[in-house]
């Protein structure tokens, strides 16, 4: 190839060379790709916190109950039956209350007041001062054709404690020893002069319905600290203590009795 050949040649591939340059710059530079999220930053999703679903409320279909304690019976008062001159013949049995301790005089003693209410009367009172149902019960001669019994027993057998079925055995042989003697007479049923006594006046309560008798309770009564006391004072069966009842504790006694006959 001649100089001049060279020369051509050589000049052609430096064109060559400038156009390719210029094709490429007028394409522009690639892009790089866009950067990936990082691993590293974590993806915030809130945790759901539902709020808790309140539980139903329960409405009780009744109300729990414990043991009842008997109130006084008020499905009407009994009827005292009298002979042709207006006469009854009363029976009160029972133990120290009944025998009037520690009222100031026997008239105020809860036994005395009760007959003394009710008009003519020819009473009978049975009591033993600090003796349990089945002593009382066991001195105890019901009188025939009666027209009001109130028994008045259970007390001293809290303290002793006489068994609930012996007591219940006991209580429902009195009463019905008054029941054959006497069909027809009204049954008034005190309960214990006590705090704790609630078992065995449960006994006499249902003891006493079961002879259609009426049932007072004693408990209430037993718990106003006026009705009973003050120790030290004088009465007709010496010195009275603060267990039992004092004048105004009989009257109030007497007035729950008086409160379910008709009179």
């Amino acid at each position: 190839m001649t100089r001049r050949a060279w020369t051509i040649a050589a000049s052609l591939v430096g064109v060559a060379a400038v156009v390719a340059a210029a094709l490429v710059l007028s394409q522009g530079a690639t892009p790089d790709a866009m950067p990936s999220a990082s691993a590293t930053s974590p993806s915030v999703t809130p945790t759901r916190t539902s709020s808790p679903r309140p539980s139903p409320s329960v409405t009780p279909t009744s109300s729990p109950t414990s043991s009842p304690t008997p109130s006084m019976s008020t499905s009407g008062l009994l009827r005292i039956p009298r002979d042709a001159k207006g006469n009854a013949r009363v029976l009160v049995t029972g133990d120290s209350l009944a025998a009037g301790f520690f009222a100031s005089t026997e008239a105020q003693g809860f036994s005395s007041l009760v007959t003394g209410a009710l008009g003519r009367v020819t009473p009978t009172t049975v009591s033993r001062a600090h003796q349990t149902l089945s002593t009382v019960a066991g001195v105890t001669e019901v009188p025939p054709d009666l027209d009001l019994a109130v028994i008045e027993l259970g007390t001293n057998d809290v303290g002793i404690p006489t068994p609930l079925a012996d007591f219940e055995a006991q209580y429902g042989d009195l009463l019905g020893r008054i029941r054959t003697s006497s069909p027809d007479a009204a049954l008034v049923c005190l309960g214990t002069w006590t705090h704790d006594g609630a078992a065995y006046d449960e006994v006499i309560a249902r003891s006493c319905a079961a002879n259609a008798g009426r049932y007072v309770s004693l408990a209430g009564l037993f718990a106003v600290a006026e009705l009973h006391g003050p120790a030290g004072r004088d009465t007709f069966v010496g010195t009275g203590d603060e267990f039992h009842p004092n004048d105004a504790g009989h009257r109030a006694i007497a007035d729950a009795v008086l409160a379910v006959l008709a009179r």
